[in-house]
């Protein structure tokens, strides 16, 4: 069992509670304690079995006995019964964004509303708008919101569908009846939202295939079944996710994992590719007439339909095959190519954890070079630094680039907000003594498209901006972004010779992929960054070069697969054309 939904499972709780009018120091007790967990660093499992939960701070003794439960026998007490105590109606209206757990409760003592449906007819009826504290305006986010809610029903973040496929996928690698196994899908494609997931296993032989179909179903991750045959599974996970095994014979496994890789749209084009040529393609095999072409691998599947391995994150049919067939792929960027890591927090805003930790965690990933982006003094919800305070942060970073030098290069970095005019929140005279800036929207959300995309380009146009950070504002399956006309700042972007940002927060995951060769068609270099605020932040690394990947981005795209000296010299340059330097 992972933090992450041991977290989800506490801040559940917390919600439940105050639904139910719970105790408020309860509740905050249980929004802690899953802020807590999701910051530890290693695996809780190990934590729980070694009796060191005591040493977690915001755990204590009950959520101590609770996360130990849980993690023990995959089921919390208390999370059950508040499950079965609220109507499940009101359980979905927590996914409305921006309405939280205690209006919820105020519409249903007050209007005995229990559905989505019934929510939306009140809101259409002008009930909720007569309700104290709420208005028409709430009453028309209400109602956006349950559209939202609607067309995200039943999808999963990328890093939850892949903890949750991953957990199963680890429990039957163990097996000995196993040959090779997969995780495939949208997951194995990088899609940033996933609606299942597929899982491929190899068996030498027929009698294998039960055995792993019995430990699939048996599994603490399994919350029920829905199918069991001897080739295929499926059932519902904890995380509510469905998930289809399939077991195939060794030979058959490249053409099963390519099949259920997907996608659809790639796999009809690849099919009718080969029809042309008269050969067929399926799940089982490829086949010219009756005659099997074997293949090892999916790299000899593409080789017999006559082009380059394409690999899974590119399979979206938006041209990869025929840079396939032409021999043009893109040599993708990986995990290896990136050499430092920019935009990360520390304590001297709403990080976690110091300047020294993270340049110390960053040394273990062996990287050369992190810069440090806390917040600017309108984001004083985030604890944004004013000028003074970044003067004394500037002085810390350079005394640790004596301790460290040689080792790691820390840069002095600002994730400055982008004020409802497109100003910089900071001064000229402090935005000179950053390395470079991070631009970045915290606020006015719901400007017009029109004035966000003005707000923007006066932003980059801004000579001390770097880099545009998380450019539309999305929060996956919670929030829409604020819609800019991104192509025109794009445009800019590159006129300028700004970066933008890809960040790599599953949350996030902006600037979009479908973006990606679009910007870079244009010289705009993109920066891969976990906008971490832990050193267990540094994951979004990983999980952004999955996007990148995904976007067509090669290491000359990527503005940290630069050396540190490129780097600067990078962000002198842009000043320099720009009259500041």
């Amino acid at each position: 069992m992972d933090k992450a939904y041991v977290a989800s499972v506490m801040e559940d709780v917390a919600n439940l509670l105050e639904l139910t009018g719970g105790n408020p120091f309860e509740v905050r007790a249980y929004q802690n304690g899953a802020r807590a967990v999701g910051a530890l660093e290693g695996d809780i499992e190990d934590l729980v079995h070694a009796g060191k939960l005591d040493t977690v701070p915001g755990l204590g003794k009950t959520l101590i006995a609770r996360v130990t439960e849980l993690v023990t026998t995959g089921h919390m007490e208390l999370h059950e019964k508040l499950l079965s105590e609220v109507p499940a109606g009101l359980r979905e209206m927590l996914r409305i964004p921006g309405l939280g757990p205690k209006r919820i409760r105020q519409i249903y003592e007050s209007l005995h509303i229990a559905t989505l449906d019934d929510l939306r007819a009140a809101c259409e009826s002008g009930q909720i708008a007569a309700l104290p504290g709420f208005g028409a305006k709430s009453q028309e986010k209400i109602l956006n919101g349950i559209a939202f809610v609607a067309e995200h029903s039943s999808k999963f973040r990328f890093d939850v569908a892949e903890g949750s496929a991953e957990a199963v996928a680890q429990a039957l690698r163990a097996l000995p009846q196993v040959v090779r196994i997969s995780i495939a899908g949208s997951i194995r494609r990088h899609k940033e939202i996933v609606k299942d997931a597929d899982v491929v296993v190899s068996v030498a032989v027929d009698a294998d295939r039960m055995p792993i179909m019995d430990t699939l179903v048996s599994l603490p991750e399994v919350a029920s079944v829905t199918g069991k045959g001897e080739t295929k599974a499926s059932v519902i996970l904890r995380s509510g996710m469905a998930l289809d095994l399939r077991v195939v014979s060794d030979e058959e496994y490249p053409f099963a994992l390519h099949h259920f890789t997907g996608s659809k749209e790639h796999n009809v084009a690849l099919r009718g590719r080969a029809h042309a040529e008269g050969i067929k393609i399926n799940e089982y095999g490829i086949f010219r007439g009756d005659e099997l072409i074997p293949c090892k691998d999916e790299v000899e599947i593409y080789r017999a339909l006559g082009m380059a391995y394409v690999e899974p994150e590119l399979r979206e049919e938006r041209g990869e095959i025929e840079a396939a067939r032409a021999g043009e792929l893109p040599t993708l960027v990986t995990e290896a190519d990136i050499r430092g890591i920019l935009h990360v927090h520390s304590t001297w805003s709403d990080g976690k954890v110091s300047i020294r930790e993270m340049a110390e965690a960053t040394l273990a990933l062996g990287k050369s070079y992190l810069g440090i982006c806390d917040h600017s003094k309108y984001a004083a919800y985030a604890g944004g630094l004013n000028a003074e305070a970044v003067a004394r942060q500037h002085d810390e970073i350079d005394q640790l680039n004596q301790e460290f030098s040689g080792r790691l290069r820390i840069l002095k970095g600002t994730e400055c907000d982008i004020l409802k005019d497109g100003s910089l929140d900071y001064e000229a005279d402090t935005l000179a003594t950053f390395d470079f800036v991070i631009a970045s929207i915290h606020s006015q959300f719901q400007l017009p498209p029109e004035e966000q995309t003005h707000r923007l380009i006066r932003a980059i146009e801004n000579p001390y901006c770097s880099i545009l950070g998380h450019p539309t504002g999305r929060i996956l399956l919670e929030r829409e972004g604020y819609g800019p006309d991104l192509e025109a700042v794009i445009d800019r972007a590159g006129e300028l010779g700004v970066a933008i940002e890809l960040n790599g927060d599953p949350h996030r995951f902006d600037l979009d992929w479908r973006l990606h060769r679009y910007a870079t068609e244009r010289g705009v270099r993109i920066p891969i960054t976990p906008d971490a605020h832990s050193p267990t932040g540094l994951e979004n690394m990983r999980y952004g070069v999955g996007i990148a990947r995904k976007g067509w981005l090669t290491p000359k795209d990527v503005l940290n697969t630069m050396p540190v000296d490129d780097v600067l010299a990078f962000f002198h340059e842009q000043r320099k054309r720009r009259g500041v330097a």
